[in-house]
């Protein structure tokens, strides 16, 4: 289905979602579905949707909703207008159980579930994410319908050189992006809570929080696998990321640990080759060889590289004595394998717009409660020959 443009939202006050809080059950459920009906057209969750859709200056009661000198963006609005608080704030006389309480009175403001779940788990403590993609992708986009996959192209090299200014009337290289035949592949990335109507009328809603927390990281790193995988395969256009091996740059290195020698060595092949590496991934057990490379030895007696570092020395110019090489976790990475690329210009993660929208359709369909947290998310490579994988298991 065709999405709408997002130009066709209709903007209205925060009363036009008075419905929701019919005391008729019937007819509270029914504006529900008709705003998530209304979300997915234009291809939103309801956060999107409603911060696009309420605007907070035309309700009647506008000065409820000020925040400073402005006002409330429209989901918040929202929030503030069905009584359904994300945190407690005792001095304000706002508690969490006031959201239970609106939860339970109006069956339709449940299509609000999953968001404000979520937004009590942002105010409370989150545990950092050790294995994240936000250290491997160059950006992450939102789209709102299928995207191909594209390629670049170079001028042939012999049509100029690269290692002059170019001239009067050169020619300058230019690089061709197309469009290519395969599109990003799209995989649903989650899980869920279920539990009944009951139990949510005895239970405080915060409890949820260490349940939702174990659920977020699970889907992060479900995440992150899939990015490790287009890093080492390839997307379907692009190839999969060479090989190179240790013992190619030191035959004396020892299997199964990290050369310095090596290390540096294939760093500065990259960088010779015009595409440095900036993030290597590796799993935890190439974490551990990462740190002991670097590391000062239990009786503070610095290593060679620290002393170097200490001097200033950059071996070949690459700089990874200096920290500007990051590391980051994958689990997924094979055993004995650094995978290096530059950031900015290898993978992009791309976020199917609405596609969380089913979360709210579940949340007011059954007696029984189900918190779900899910992402459609899909990777694509930029280029072809950012990638090289430095393998030290043999």
């Amino acid at each position: 289905m065709t999405t709408k443009s997002l130009t066709e939202v209709k903007r209205r006050g925060v009363e036009a979602l008075a419905a929701l809080r019919s005391d008729n059950k019937a007819e509270s459920l029914h504006a529900a579905q008709n705003l998530i009906g209304e979300a997915k057209d234009f291809g939103l969750n309801l956060r999107d949707f409603l911060t696009l859709a309420i605007d907070v200056p035309k309700s009647e009661h506008a000065d409820r909703f000020r925040d400073g000198d402005g006002f409330l963006d429209g989901y918040e609005a929202t929030l503030a207008y069905l009584n359904l608080p994300v945190r407690d704030d005792f001095a304000r006389g706002i508690v969490l159980d006031a959201a239970v309480d609106t939860f339970q009175t109006y069956p339709g403001t449940r299509a609000l579930f999953p968001e404000v779940i979520d937004d009590m788990l942002r105010w409370k403590y989150r545990q950092d994410q050790l294995e994240t993609t936000q250290g491997i992708v160059s950006q992450s986009r939102t789209v709102s319908g299928v995207e191909m996959i594209s390629t670049v192209v170079d001028d042939a090299e012999e049509d100029y050189q690269v290692h002059r200014a170019v001239g009067e009337l050169a020619r300058i290289p230019v690089k061709t992006i197309r469009t290519g035949q395969t599109a990003v592949s799209f995989y649903k990335h989650g899980g869920g809570i279920r539990y009944s109507y009951e139990f949510a009328r005895r239970a405080r809603i915060d409890m949820l929080t260490p349940y939702q927390n174990r659920m977020m990281r699970e889907v992060e790193r479900s995440k992150v696998w899939a990015a490790t995988s287009i890093l080492i395969n390839g997307d379907g256009v692009n190839p999969a990321a060479p090989v190179v091996k240790q013992s190619s740059f030191e035959s004396s290195a020892t299997s199964g640990k990290i050369n310095r020698r090596a290390l540096v060595k294939w760093l500065i092949s990259r960088a010779k080759a015009g595409t440095p590496v900036d993030t290597v991934v590796g799993n935890w057990d190439a974490y551990i060889e990462w740190l002991e490379l670097f590391a000062v030895n239990g009786q503070g007696i610095r290593s060679d590289a620290d002393d170097a570092a200490a001097q200033g020395f950059q071996f070949g110019g690459v700089p990874i004595l200096q920290g500007r090489v990051n590391f980051v976790l994958s689990s997924a990475a094979a055993d004995g394998t650094l995978i290096g690329f530059s950031r900015g210009d290898t993978i992009e993660e791309l976020i199917e717009a609405g596609s969380d929208i089913e979360e709210s359709e579940r949340a007011i369909s059954n007696q029984s409660v189900t918190v779900v947290k899910t992402v459609n998310a899909g990777y694509k490579l930029n280029f072809s020959d950012t990638r090289s994988i430095f393998d030290f298991s043999a």
